[in-house]
């Protein structure tokens, strides 16, 4: 008799425990909701029709639950049954992305404000992305080399803007490489739907065009732009592009690039820069810094002032310097950073390179939100996709936290 009572209480006071955790996480879920939808609508206030915000919203929440690859039937599949079939749905996600006619600079830009109402940006870094293709109908698709396989590989190549605060990268604008012969040819700019304005560029004129298109967005005082792609060349033309927009920077250069020293007495002949960030080399000077590359420990790094061969001057009218961690004979080159931050202390200047590893960690971890699973051919199309995955993670990372107020531009 006693053992019933006791079974019979455990059943009173358990029933209503489980009701209660279903009850919460059914107003966490019903929460959860509502933020994802109003962070949609302030995203995409700017789409004229209504069941254009909608798919809009539909395809956020799919990127942010879908498992494994983020395809229309893979989404679809993820999502509730909302009247229709898995195939329409599906069907439909690939119209919103591929055909629907919304502008993605208007996202970006809200994109960014929403950002900037959650984080304090510390740098503006640049990330790479190679989004491997099978066959030639893709836009962009070019023989381009991989890092990590050591070959060549039928791929699109992206150049993503971030907002940094050192620990948290938010990608906010896009740019897509196109060959020549992408924008030489006019049955393949008809086809893929290139615009007229867009033309072949280097990797350095993005680059300038994305730093310039985020100052114009922005709603807080502008970071200094980090770059650290130093394979694709060109730093005398990215220096002074950014140096006539007003940017302050620090490029990742190659040791090869040739620099003249701008010490007093220094030689009128380029030298490569790896031998001016040398310990102990002509023109340098030894300190101690707090931060190593974004480690928090005490290292020795070599600094020294630079002009950049055929810049006029010194870089135009900017003062550049070279900055690298001082290492051992033996030990692995460093990274050398060039900068028009020359009245910064080196500890200041290092704590601007973290940033730079941090967003390469984050471009990696974007394939989670299906960056390489883009199904179209067409330019915009790729733009929509690349900002709809952008705007996926950064409700993911930020979605939970409350606005504060901005700081004045």
């Amino acid at each position: 008799m006693g053992g019933g009572d006791h079974s019979a209480r455990r059943e009173i006071v358990i029933t209503p425990t489980h009701e209660a955790t279903r009850s919460a996480a059914s107003t966490e879920l019903a929460s959860s909701t509502r933020e994802l939808a109003s962070f949609t609508d302030e995203l995409f206030a700017d789409l004229p029709r209504r069941d254009q915000r909608r798919w809009a919203h539909v395809c956020l929440e799919g990127l942010l639950t879908a498992p494994g690859r983020k395809s229309g039937h893979g989404m679809a599949s993820a999502l509730p049954a909302d009247g229709g079939s898995c195939a329409a749905t599906a069907q439909s996600l690939r119209r919103f992305i591929n055909c629907s006619p919304w502008q993605w600079d208007a996202v970006y830009e809200r994109l960014i404000r929403w950002t900037e109402r959650r984080v304090t940006p510390k740098a503006w870094t640049v990330g790479t992305v190679l989004l491997p293709k099978r066959g030639s109908c893709s836009v962009g698709v070019h023989r381009y080399p991989d890092p990590a396989g050591g070959r060549l590989v039928n791929a699109q190549l992206g150049l993503g803007m971030f907002l940094s605060t050192g620990t948290l990268d938010i990608p906010v604008d896009w740019r897509l490489l196109l060959h020549e012969r992408w924008c030489d040819d006019h049955a393949l700019r008809r086809r893929a739907r290139i615009p007229e304005t867009v033309r072949h560029r280097p990797p350095w004129a993005h680059i300038v065009e994305l730093a310039g298109a985020l100052a114009t967005r922005t709603g807080v005082a502008p970071a200094p732009v980090v770059v650290e792609l130093p394979e694709h060349g060109d730093t005398g033309p990215l220096a002074a592009g950014l140096s006539r927009q007003g940017h302050d920077f620090m490029i990742a250069v190659p040791g090869s690039l040739a620099v003249l020293p701008a010490h007093p007495g220094g030689t009128a002949t380029p030298l490569p820069a790896s031998r001016l960030v040398t310990p102990g080399g002509s023109g340098t000077r030894t300190v101690t810094g707090v931060s190593s590359f974004g480690r928090a420990r005490s290292v020795q790094v070599v600094s020294g002032p630079v002009r950049l061969p055929g810049a006029g001057g010194a870089g135009g009218g900017h003062g550049y310097r070279l900055l690298a961690e001082a290492r051992g004979q033996g030990a692995r080159p460093p990274r050398v950073w060039l900068t028009n931050l020359v009245h910064r202390s080196p500890a200041e200047l290092l704590g601007l390179v973290g940033p730079s590893a941090s967003t390469a960690s984050t471009v990696r971890r974007l394939g989670e939100f299906g960056l390489l699973d883009f199904e179209g051919r067409s330019y915009p199309g790729w733009h929509h996709h690349m900002t709809l995955v952008s705007a996926a993670y950064t409700y993911h990372r930020l979605g939970g936290r409350r606005p504060t107020p901005l700081r004045p531009t």
